[in-house]
């Protein structure tokens, strides 16, 4: 399948709202959105990639459970084991609870933000565990505000609404709550949102998404939350805190890893069905310099295409900002322009492209240009020099002496343009190479060496001087 706007393109997005497949650099990315956006309807779009086509989760067991022994998730292990070792030294020593519970909510934080670090690189199709670096960046995206703030508020929703209720709600509640915790936790790392991963719709989206195989994902969840239960009442009730601590945070955080890999894996593999851009994220974390321009071109010609002129307009004026790609906006502007039948855009357009120092970077792209804005509007001609000799330069062909006579033909205003020279060289040589007049050519070279004698225009209208010379010595002889 390919882009709708741009033929040659293969589709990477499709937009069911519209029922329009767009190429990579026809969608609105943005590196807080969990997937790129239709240029037309704003919809989030589903990826036509093959990301999704991998080996079950539930067949992946073993590699979850290796996935702690990898070296980034090893020196993190370490790191925290360590952590908390000291932690549990100053707590035993120093007994007072505000720095015992500060301490532990450090601690806290530092295992909640790897673990949904991993969550976050594993759901992007990274399996390789995070660095020893990323491991000690304390909770850089605010996931354990995120988190505190998650369960209080599914704490003060069963006091306040469920708990008046009776125990049997109470017990339903909590069922529920524990059934919808992999979705959540999954919606949560994902899409950065409390409000979202406690969104009764969101989460039902999210199970619907992933089928039957939630209930396996669920079972895995609950069996090592259980498990892991029993051994830190274990090792928290038989042994000291300073050497309690490490054991305990150690063995919580190599499962929650291990549980937080496999939530990963599973967003990764049911990435289009969840509604989040794998490979958008992929290509927004590996995309080279010159994509921006790119998708700002792609997205005007989306606009034009679908009549959408002014949003258009807007995109071509943010892209000429950019001194780099200030001529490939204006030339947009001025097709913009025309197929409005807007004149005075048009030719506004048309005189800031043909001022352009850069000008002669794409003069092949210029003519072209100016025999469409000459189609459009007859009597425009650039009022500048430089520009003419450009243009002049790309007529090597008798069907264009009417033109280059127009081109060629001076104002009053044009005779101080320091570019005048080049004009004039640039006249010589259509005389002598497209219409073969080599006296006319002649007229032209000797006219301009006597006004301009110096310059850097000199050599070059010499040497063309003694080809025509030479040419008309020929000429009777053959």
């Amino acid at each position: 399948m390919n882009c709708k706007y741009h033929t040659q393109e293969k589709a990477q997005w499709f937009c069911h709202d519209c029922d329009i497949s767009f190429c990579l650099n026809c969608c609105d990315m943005n590196e807080r959105e969990i997937a790129p956006r239709c240029l037309l309807c704003r919809s989030h779009l589903n990826s036509l990639g093959v990301s999704d086509k991998v080996t079950p989760f539930w067949n992946k067991l073993s590699d979850f459970n290796k996935y702690p022994w990898q070296k980034g998730a090893m020196n993190f292990l370490m790191l925290y084991m360590g952590i908390a070792f000291v932690i549990g030294l100053i707590n035993d020593f120093i007994p007072f609870w505000i720095l015992n519970r500060l301490l532990l909510i450090t601690l806290f934080s530092i295992g909640i933000g790897y673990v949904f670090k991993v969550l976050i690189t594993t759901a992007k199709g990274n399996f390789e565990a995070p660095s020893y670096d990323e491991a000690i960046i304390f909770d850089s995206e605010g996931m354990t505000g995120k988190v505190m703030g998650l369960f209080l508020i599914l704490i003060v929703i069963g006091y306040f609404a469920i708990v008046p209720m009776g125990l049997t709600a109470l017990q339903i509640y909590l069922a529920l709550i524990s059934f919808s915790m992999p979705a959540i936790l999954i919606i949560l790392a994902m899409e950065k949102h409390v409000f979202s991963a406690l969104n009764p719709a969101r989460i039902a989206t999210c199970i619907k998404a992933v089928g039957w195989p939630y209930l396996l994902l669920f079972g895995f969840s609950y069996l090592i939350d259980n498990g892991l239960g029993f051994a830190m009442s274990e090792i928290h009730f038989w042994l000291p805190q300073a050497i309690a601590y490490p054991l305990l945070f150690g063995a919580g955080a190599y499962f929650y890893i291990v549980k937080f890999n496999m939530f990963g894996y599973v967003a990764f593999q049911y990435h289009n069905e969840l509604g989040y851009g794998i490979e958008y994220e992929n290509l927004l974390d590996n995309e080279s310099e010159d994509a921006p321009i790119k998708r700002l071109l792609a997205k005007s010609d989306v606009y034009v295409q679908e009549g959408r002129f002014e949003d258009a307009e807007h995109v071509l004026y943010e892209l000429a900002e950019n001194k780099q790609h200030t001529v490939k906006a204006l030339e947009r502007l001025v097709r913009l322009n025309i197929a409005r039948q807007n004149p005075a855009g048009a030719l506004k357009a048309a005189k800031n492209y043909f001022d352009n120092p850069n000008l002669e970077q794409v003069s092949a792209e210029a003519l072209r240009l100016y025999e469409n804005m000459i189609g459009f509007e007859p009597r425009f001609k650039p009022m500048n020099a430089r520009a003419r000799a450009v243009l002049v330069k790309q007529m090597k062909h008798k069907r264009y002496a009417d033109e280059v006579k127009k081109l060629c033909s001076i104002s009053e205003k044009m005779k101080s343009d320091l570019n005048l020279p080049w004009l004039m060289l640039a006249r010589a040589r259509f005389e002598s190479e497209a219409m073969n007049d080599d006296t006319k050519a002649l007229k032209v070279l000797d006219t301009l060496l006597s006004k301009y004698p110096n310059g850097a225009h000199q050599r070059e209208a010499e040497q063309l001087r003694q080809v025509c010379r030479s040419m008309q010595h020929k000429l009777p002889s053959a």
